[in-house]
């Protein structure tokens, strides 16, 4: 890409980006000399961004027509503003299980206790499979054209409950892990992981005509804050073919793959990478210079701040330039990116002159 000088007038802001979680303030948009979208794809395609993006870069979106979206207490959409009360948030999902939505951890949950299946070689007897096509794509298109289709943001399109998520939410945690490593249903599990494909699939070709999506963030919890819930032996044999399906239908039409996995879960990168994930951001509780030393250049890695949204200017503006002074050096060779969702706006505006300059050098 051709390398373009920094101008400070780009820091003069043209709009604002809205805040998607409580007590986060909404941040400016910049006078990018390319769009979002545009120098986001350069780092993913392995290519030198102008800039080191930064999640004020996307446009998330879970629209209202996935039930999903709203059983878990998260559309994210030109729609957002119809599913705010939180009474409306939680019901059922699209295999038909009940969500429970908890205000004060901002997020859904499945009642523990009485699972829909107590065996996992139960599951084409007694679920019902999502119809994707069936539901009001049309609708929600409509209504996220500006939003999502035009956007100039990369567009990160979310498919909740992957293939751990799913045993949970049918099986109940316990009765989950222990299918992970139960020789006796291991055929079952791939059965229905299969089944599971089809769905993503389904979802992802909609969210390209539908909404013009760059990326899917395919949410799939994999540990603790101590461990992962299992080994990297049991995630290849039973999640890697799968979720490689579904990561390489991506990438025929032209998308990439992130993967939302919370948890402390550094030994299942390889997986990760086995699948042919474009994309991690680790939580906190992983060492990420452990993982960028290790991983960088097979798997683009997210990384966050750690600085409190209501720290003192300067402090804040040093972590953007050290982000920069640490990382920018091995891009596009080992791309990284921001992804905290609460960058102080003093750290973004680092981040973002410090990378525009190192990176047209």
């Amino acid at each position: 890409m051709e390398r373009i000088e920094f101008l400070k007038t780009e820091l003069d802001p043209i709009g604002e980006y809205p805040s998607l979680f409580p007590g986060v303030p909404p941040t400016p948009i910049y006078r990018t000399p390319i769009t979002p979208k545009e120098n986001y794809k350069a780092l993913y395609k392995g290519e030198k961004p102008v800039w080191i993006p930064n999640f004020y870069d996307l446009t998330t979106l879970c629209p209202a027509c996935y039930p999903d979206a709203i059983a878990r207490g998260f559309v994210v959409s030109a729609e957002s503003g119809d599913y705010m009360d939180d009474k409306k948030k939680g019901g059922k999902d699209s295999f038909g299980i009940e969500w429970v939505y908890e205000p004060s951890a901002m997020g859904s949950m499945v009642i523990p206790g009485n699972p829909t299946l107590r065996n996992i070689s139960e599951w084409r007897d007694k679920i019902i499979l999502p119809d994707v096509d069936s539901w009001d794509w049309a609708q929600s298109a409509k209504r996220n054209k500006d939003y999502a289709y035009n956007s100039s943001n990369l567009v990160q399109a979310w498919i909740f409950t992957g293939f751990f998520e799913r045993l949970i939410s049918l099986l109940d945690f316990e009765n989950a892990a222990i299918t992970m490593i139960d020789d006796e249903v291991e055929d079952a599990v791939h059965d229905f992981f299969a089944e599971c494909v089809k769905i993503y699939k389904k979802m992802i070709k909609h969210y390209q005509v539908d909404f013009n999506a760059d990326v899917i963030y395919f949410h799939d919890d994999w540990g603790t804050s101590q461990n992962s819930f299992f080994s990297l032996e049991a995630c290849r044999n039973l999640i890697v073919p799968h979720l490689k399906d579904v990561v390489d239908y991506a990438h025929e039409l032209g998308l990439f793959v992130e993967l939302h996995s919370c948890g402390k879960s550094g030994k299942l990168v390889p997986a990760m990478i086995e699948a042919g994930v474009d994309a991690w951001t680790p939580q906190e509780i992983n060492d990420f210079g452990s993982l960028y030393k290790q991983f960088g250049g097979k798997i683009m890695l997210g990384a966050y701040h750690q600085v409190p949204i209501d720290v003192d200017e300067a402090a804040a503006i040093e972590t953007g330039r050290e982000f920069v002074k640490k990382y920018a050096g091995a891009i596009p060779e080992k791309p990284v990116f921001s992804g905290d969702y609460a960058i102080h706006i003093k750290t973004r505006e680092a981040l973002y002159e410090e990378s525009r300059k190192y990176l047209s050098e």
